[in-house]
């Protein structure tokens, strides 16, 4: 019960800290079971070319994921992150970038989530470090 409340009081943080953001309208960010699924719509996508997704472990050094074609105003755009490796219980950074034809960020919105860890990743160094 616990963890169902924290959870879901990231993914109300995350979107409305970007309801501000003139090409999104919606961005959360929702961990699962060893992924993070990743979603967004856009109000506006004026010379919007594409969206870049970026992860971080510190929220300073960030890696590009994945490039998603913009599609048009209203979009819902999706992506599950299925490549999320745990070395603790530390939370993950995203960002995803609007670019515009020329490779300019045209806007951006962050995120940031606490995975859940399955069964299989609780190893004992996992547990100890969960009662630090």
């Amino acid at each position: 019960m616990r963890k169902t409340v924290l959870i879901s009081f990231l993914v109300v943080a995350a979107t409305i800290s970007v309801y501000a953001a003139s090409i999104f309208s919606e961005v959360t960010a929702v961990p699962g079971t060893n992924q993070v699924h990743l979603s967004w719509v856009t109000k506006s996508e004026t010379n919007i070319r594409q969206f870049v997704i970026l992860r971080s472990n510190d929220d300073k050094h960030y890696v590009e994921i994945k490039r998603l074609a913009a599609k048009g105003p209203g979009t819902r755009y999706e992506y599950v992150d299925q490549n999320v490796m745990f070395k603790d219980i530390s939370p993950l950074f995203y960002k995803i970038r609007a670019l515009d034809r020329a490779g300019n960020i045209m806007d951006e919105s962050s995120l940031f989530v606490h995975p859940q860890i399955s069964g299989i990743f609780r190893t004992w160094g996992t547990i100890k470090a969960l009662f630090r």
